[in-house]
């Protein structure tokens, strides 16, 4: 039976706010510090940093924490029961954070004998949370009894009815539903009368994912104490998702992964939605999930939510049991991991920030994948695994502010506006974004309001389930006035409909190409990772405005993604470098000027493959310019003749060099002083005039002198006789 348990429920969220506070277990005190570079790191909003991701994929969660502590990952979840493997090991340090994910028995209604609410109720109480934590996950982890996670603040009712773990009340259910039990046989029997078929439950090998395998076991014992037939079932993880995308499913355990906004609970629980794997429909809970949906105030927004969470307790389609407490190792050289506040796991800046203590730029990042992704087509992927590679090739209109992930980070979009307009007598949303100007594909073509123009109708028109929102159903128009600035105007008024735009952005001339996409099967079909593009050797038709570029894959072993060296948000300081030298800041007109330039990339290795060219500057014109030519070890030296060249003359030095696909330039400046030729004789001349100047006055006092002495004489000569 259900009761009220809002009191637990507000322990439960002081407990995910300390947790959110920075929260760690004492267990951790052996663990290696967090280095100071991870400490102190503020985020960037640019970058990538790391030149290559390599996600190995590694079925297997032993050899996955196995090649993590021999130092051939970078990072690797750590489950709780398996922290004291590593939190002894200098190399390695832990981060612990909560996030917004919810593990959950999710049922497929429509199956026998899930299809009886007695018996989802029944196996409800029969999952014993504390023990499931404390016992398989080390106490990482706040047991949830709501659809909502407490995470969500006040969006989680806390007041909705729960299934406390009991054997007797589990019976209970049961028997108040028609169901009997023959205590002699041991079975139950439904209210038609005919045996209870199994109860199955569906989970990943136990070699691929113990943890679920674990829980599955413990409630088919419980199922087994009081006679109830709950059976496991083994099944390959992409096997099962598949299943899950046909809903020819039984009931699984996983991990539901929400949003920061709890805006999916309208397509997880209304008739019809495409989350609603479950197969339920209620008119009294497809109404209260409208008038969620579909209003601007937030206020009547929490309200009809409250309501539609206690509706969807009673029909119960999955079985909430905890909320994560993430455990992420990490190297110790391993800096740049961006957490989301006060909630949520790792930010998307993580992608462009992290990077490797003393190395700032370059190298790769090494993260695992658990699962083989079925495809890398964003309008048919649904597993963690499948858009953890496409999160670093495509990108959104915004994204989730690290600082507050209740706030907005513009990201393709610089900036929106949305109101409330008239179309035909009707209230129509009116959203407008501006997008920036400097973004390109990777395959160089520009990126403009006509490839958001393309996602949403093509998302509209095709109806991929994931991201088919009620936001396309309901979209009437669009208008592109220029390259970067589109408006769109939506059926009704919905606070939601902002976040269920922000879908990833594919490129109109890749996707909008239907020959090509019909060659390969139509869009359901084909995956973009395994067509090469075409017009750019060396591409796949997987491109997008992200940091990395799809670059390899081998299936079953791993995939490479490669940094895009033209990103729009490309680090600053991830370019080349040049220092130089010149042999005078002062020369005569004709005399040569020997310029020396040493060029290195962002990791401070020399580049032999730069292009250096050295211009002398006046007035603003180029006079005259040389190609340096290259002398080995980044080195490259010039010869300039300034002859024709005179007065206060600039040294411009531009360096580029290639450097995976990518253009890099650096220029530098420097004044020289350039003197006319014939100053260079100055001191000759003035030498020549003062001897010059001494020859003409030696030779007037010379000359002097003797007309004074011819003219003593002559007074001599002329003095009166005695006579």
């Amino acid at each position: 039976m259900p009761k009220n348990s809002g009191r637990r429920a507000a322990l439960i969220a002081l407990l995910i706010a300390a947790s959110a506070l920075g929260w760690t277990p004492a267990r951790f005190a052996g663990a290696a510090p967090i280095p100071p570079e991870q400490q102190n790191w503020k985020w960037e909003p640019y970058g990538p940093r790391v030149d290559e991701i390599l996600m190995p994929v590694i079925l297997d969660y032993d050899a996955r924490l196995m090649a993590f502590k021999k130092g051939d990952l970078d990072t690797c979840y750590i489950q709780p029961t398996r922290v004291a493997e590593v939190k002894d090991d200098p190399n390695i340090y832990i981060l612990t954070y909560q996030t917004f994910n919810l593990q959950f028995l999710g049922i497929n209604c429509q199956q026998y004998p899930w299809n009886y609410t007695a018996v989802r109720k029944a196996v409800a109480h029969l999952i014993d949370r504390d023990w499931i934590i404390r016992n398989i996950f080390n106490g990482f982890g706040v047991p949830v009894e709501t659809a909502i996670p407490p995470a969500f603040g006040d969006w989680y009712n806390p007041n909705v009815p729960t299934y406390p773990y009991s054997r007797e009340l589990a019976k209970k259910e049961l028997l108040d539903a028609g169901f009997t039990y023959d205590e002699k046989s041991g079975k139950w029997y439904d209210p038609s009368g005919r045996p209870l078929g199994d109860i199955i439950i569906q989970v990943p090998p136990q070699e691929q994912a113990p943890w679920l395998f674990q829980e599955a076991q413990r409630i088919a014992e419980e199922g087994k104490s009081i006679g109830l037939p709950i059976k496991i079932e083994a099944i390959e993880f992409q096997a099962l998702v598949s299943q899950i995308y046909s809903r020819t499913f039984k009931s699984f355990i996983l991990y539901l992964g929400w949003n920061r906004v709890p805006t999916l609970a309208y397509e997880l629980f209304r008739t019809g939605g495409s989350w609603n794997f479950w197969g339920i429909s209620d008119p009294e809970l497809d109404k209260l999930l409208a008038e969620f949906y579909f209003t601007t105030n937030l206020t009547k927004a929490k309200e009809a939510l409250w309501k539609a969470q206690e509706k969807v307790a009673e029909i119960l389609p999955y079985i909430p049991i905890y909320s994560g407490i993430a455990n992420v190792g990490f190297r110790t050289d391993i800096a740049g991991v961006v957490l989301n506040k006060p909630v949520g796991g790792q930010s998307y800046l993580t992608t462009l920030n992290v990077f490797h203590i003393g190395t700032p730029f370059g190298g790769a990042y090494r993260t695992p994948l658990g699962s083989d992704p079925r495809t890398l087509n964003p309008f048919t992927a649904i597993t963690g695994d499948e858009w953890a590679v496409m999160n670093n090739i495509l990108e959104t209109l915004f994204i989730a502010h690290p600082d507050q992930v209740s706030s907005d980070l513009p990201w393709l979009a610089k900036s929106w506006t949305m109101e409330e307009v008239e179309m035909g007598g009707s209230k129509v949303t009116k959203i407008t974004f501006r997008l920036n100007d400097n973004v390109t594909w990777q395959d160089g073509v520009k990126f403009t309001a006509r490839d958001v123009n393309f996602t949403w109708w093509f998302i509209k028109i095709n109806k991929p389930t994931q991201q088919y929102a009620a936001v396309f159903e309901k979209m009437i128009k669009t208008e592109v006035p220029d390259d970067y600035t589109i408006t769109v105007y939506v059926n009704g008024t919905s606070w939601t409909y902002l976040y269920d735009l922000n879908v990833a952005i594919v490129p109109a001339h890749i996707w909008g190409n239907e020959s090509l996409l019909k060659q390969y099967g139509g869009w359901e079909k084909w995956d973009p990772s395994k067509v090469p593009h075409p017009t750019k050797k060396g591409l796949t038709c997987l491109i997008g405005t992200g940091p990395f570029i799809f670059a390899d894959r081998k299936p079953g072993e791993y995939i490479l993604l490669r940094w895009y060296p033209n990103y729009w948000k490309r680090h600053p300081s991830k370019t080349i470098s040049l220092e130089y030298s010149v042999s005078a800041t002062s020369l005569y007109e004709g005399e040569p000027l020997q310029v020396t330039v040493k060029v290195k990339d962002y990791t401070g290795n020399p580049l032999a493959n730069a292009t250096v060219s050295i211009a002398l500057t006046k007035d603003g014109s180029v006079v005259k310019s040389v190609a340096a030519s290259p002398a080995g070890a980044g080195t490259y030296t010039a010869s300039i003749d300034t002859s024709g060249i005179s007065g206060d003359v600039g040294i411009s030095i531009k360096a580029s060099a290639s450097i995976a696909g990518g253009t890099f330039e650096k220029t530098a400046t420097a004044p020289v002083s350039v003197k006319p030729a014939w100053q260079r004789y100055l001191p000759y001349i003035a030498v020549g005039a003062i001897a010059a100047i001494a020859a003409i006055a030696a030779a007037l006092y010379a000359a002097r002198k003797k007309k004074t002495k011819a003219a003593e004489e002559a007074a001599g000569d002329q003095q009166p006789s005695a006579q």
